[in-house]
């Protein structure tokens, strides 16, 4: 069956202030020793708290590639893998516990995972080239986040991407923010998508 997810496409390229980004969708188990390595580097264990075995950290992944209610994405900077994305389904996600979830809210998991990226002002330019990923390629009109209330990367960058900080959420294994970006608001504050 053809679900929201599995019908976004498996690369999508975007430009901004001359630097080329990408999203290619994860293969395995070619990915794999990235993500492992990824998921145990410092700066990103705290929120994932991934830094499993390799054989418990495989399996889950391959359980995550199969599950049909989301994406699975490798982010690239000028061709470079530099990171991962989860774009999943709200309403089909436990984040619908949460708050009343539409039919084609999509959310997402993202994490930059080489050092040589983070702190370099590439976050909010990732995040722009999702929102249009997602709204380029569906029928969402409304994009769904759950940081971490501790990752304050978000509130930085979110005016300027139009996401809106909705209430804290009290999740199992956090504090949250939740926060929507509407379509409309997106395109009023970023402009339509620049075509090569």
């Amino acid at each position: 069956m053809q679900t929201l997810s599995s019908s976004l496409p498996h690369y999508f390229s975007y430009a901004e202030k001359g630097i080329s980004y990408a999203l290619r969708a994860v293969v395995l188990p070619e990915d794999f020793p990235l993500l492992y390595k990824w998921m145990h580097t410092p700066h990103v264990i705290p929120q994932w708290q991934l830094n499993k075995p390799e054989l418990e950290l495989a399996v889950y992944f391959e359980k995550m590639l199969i599950d049909d209610h989301q994406r699975l994405y490798i982010i690239q900077i000028e061709g470079q893998d530099v990171g991962y994305l989860e774009i999943y389904e709200a309403k089909r996600d436990r984040l619908s516990l949460y708050y009343p979830a539409l039919e084609h809210d999509l959310g997402w998991h993202i994490l930059l995972g080489e050092e040589s990226v983070v702190g370099k002002g590439h976050f909010k330019a990732v995040m722009r080239m999702m929102s249009y990923f997602i709204f380029e390629h569906s029928p969402a009109e409304k994009i769904v986040g759950e940081p971490d209330e501790s990752v304050k990367s978000y509130e930085y960058v979110a005016h300027e991407i139009a996401f809106e900080a909705q209430k804290k959420i009290h999740m199992l294994e956090k504090t949250a923010i939740l926060y929507h970006c509407f379509r409309e608001k997106f395109y009023e504050r970023c402009g339509a998508l620049a075509r090569s």
